[in-house]
């Protein structure tokens, strides 16, 4: 059997809304004096109620192109710090560069209000949270049509609870069997999370794909013999796409999705 583990944020959902409010959100009760909130919390605001033109703004367009590059909730906090300095940011080892200057404790202080703030939000207005989260359009019918030969999982660093909610609220509520849902609690890294499902589905390492919107999460599987792909329609760019590519990483868009995600059946 074909075991194809899939990401969650930027793979089976567009959480890019949610995670621009919370980030925003974060950052002001951090910064309150910042020059930058005047200009970020109009845009903040038309997220949150659903709008399109913070796609439009120079301020998200650089932060979304920052995002790749980041791996934690505090990743978040300083792609808005280095919006807010204008620093130009092009790749891994520029930003790398960034983040090693600011003080561990503030991206201590970001992680942790990230969550609570996030936390807060879901409490507050669950309804208007579940609504800052969009399908990738056709994944789940995608997912359905083909389990008679790959069985999908789910492989994220999100926690239980909310990859719940918002499995049944995007449609795939039908799609994953409840052992198959590994979640922050598996483990750190996503290698953690392929062992797991090694362990309980018996399929051997060469049997899986992993896609996931990260290079350097696909970095890491190949490692264990899964085949990485990238996905991407996720929180990447042609840089991405570009370098998933010299690695010898497939990448799919929504278009090629079929062809490429069920080529191991």
């Amino acid at each position: 059997m074909h075991i194809l583990a899939l990401d969650f944020d930027g793979v089976l959902c567009d959480s890019s809304r949610e995670v621009f409010v919370v980030a925003v959100d974060t950052f002001a009760s951090l910064e309150p004096r910042s020059a930058l909130l005047p200009r970020l919390t109009p845009l903040r605001d038309d997220a949150a109620a659903g709008g399109t033109k913070h796609r439009e703004s120079d301020f998200y367009r650089n932060f979304r192109n920052l995002l790749p590059l980041g791996n934690r909730a505090e990743d978040f906090g300083v792609s808005l710090k280095a919006v807010e300095s204008g620093s130009e940011i092009t790749n891994q080892d520029e930003y790398d560069a960034y983040f090693r200057e600011i003080d561990q404790s503030w991206l201590d202080l970001f992680h942790r209000h990230f969550y609570e703030s996030r936390s807060a939000l879901r409490a507050r207005d669950p309804d208007r949270w579940l609504a800052l989260h969009l399908p990738f359009p056709g994944l789940a019918e995608q997912l359905l049509q083909h389990r008679e030969h790959t069985l999908p999982a789910v492989a994220t660093a999100k926690d239980a609870h909310s990859v719940q909610l918002l499995l049944e609220h995007l449609g795939y509520d039908s799609v994953f069997d409840r052992e198959l849902i590994l979640d922050k609690e598996t483990g750190v890294e996503k290698t953690h999370h392929l062992r797991a499902l090694r362990e309980r589905t018996g399929a051997e390492f060469p049997d899986m794909t992993f896609v996931d919107d990260k290079v350097n999460h696909l970095l890491r599987v190949a490692e264990l013999g899964v085949r990485p792909v990238l996905a991407g329609w996720g929180f990447n760019t042609e840089r991405e796409h570009d370098l998933a590519r010299q690695l010898g990483f497939e990448v799919a868009d929504l278009s090629t999705a079929e062809n490429i995600l069920f080529k191991g059946e």
